[in-house]
């Protein structure tokens, strides 16, 4: 009886962590934190437990809680690659850029052959101003990544978009083009993409692209964002009812900071 009780009290977290997991990758979110709840009631310091809940507290908009679980896990376990991911994540998220750079570069000295951490690194030292130590991280995190998937794609999205902050709009067309091979669905690619050709004059196969990532589903760049960049191009192409009708659309979503 002893060890079947033992028994029932290991396995009684793992299954709840399990079941908290298939939740939140369903994005049933209140059913994932109340299983991620009772996981944690019975085993506090279970690492993998505290960083889901990390994360269903970001998308609960509780920073607060998120922080709170993510040092927590890593001061149960510093050598989790994923609680030292997460919470650099975090703080870049948060804009906190100085902070997240100790444990990105700890998750990454624990697993160098990851991608994601030294993606995050390169999308830091870009935020603080470091661009050509952000573009040598992010040709190591291009480098890491699988071709043709999704994380390679959004590597080289957010590679290209410095490239061409940078003014070196081949380049940047060149890493949205490849972003796109990988991942066709990729909105942001399209849409940088779109912005990489009107620098460079090509504003029909720009407004093209610009329509392509309009179809899409808005996960990054927003409607608003695109319908900006469409007016733009149209009037370059001297459509001006089709200028016209995106700007209406654009001055009609909800404002982005970005353009």
């Amino acid at each position: 009886m002893i060890w079947l009780l033992a028994l029932q009290i290991a396995v009684g977290p793992a299954q709840h962590y399990e079941k908290a997991k298939q939740e939140f990758a369903q994005r049933e979110f209140s059913a994932a934190v109340s299983e991620i709840d009772a996981a944690l009631h019975e085993s506090p310091y279970m690492v993998p437990a505290l960083v889901l809940k990390a994360r269903l507290a970001v998308f609960a908009h509780r920073p607060d809680v998120a922080k709170s679980c993510l040092i927590t896990a890593i001061t149960a376990d510093p050598t989790s690659e994923e609680a030292q991911f997460f919470l650099g994540a975090f703080y870049y998220q948060q804009n906190d850029f100085k902070l997240a750079i100790s444990p990105l570069q700890t998750a990454q000295t624990i697993s160098p052959k990851s991608p994601l951490p030294v993606f995050y690194l390169a999308m830091t030292q870009e935020a603080l101003g470091n661009a050509a130590k952000a573009l040598e991280l992010y040709q190591q995190a291009e480098n890491l990544s699988p071709e043709k998937s999704p994380e390679h794609a959004s590597i080289l999205v957010a590679y290209g978009r410095l490239l061409s902050l940078m003014g070196r709009f081949k380049e940047s067309i060149e890493k949205e083009r490849r972003a796109i091979d990988g991942d066709p669905e990729s909105r942001d690619a399209h849409y940088e993409l779109a912005r990489g050709l009107g620098r460079e004059a090509d504003f029909k196969e720009a407004a093209v692209e610009a329509e392509r990532a309009l179809t899409l589903p808005e996960l990054g760049t927003s409607d608003a964002q695109i319908h900006f960049l469409l007016a733009r191009l149209y009037g370059k192409l001297k459509q001006p009812d089709l200028a016209n009708a995106h700007l209406e659309k654009f001055q009609a979503a909800p404002q982005t900071t970005r353009r």
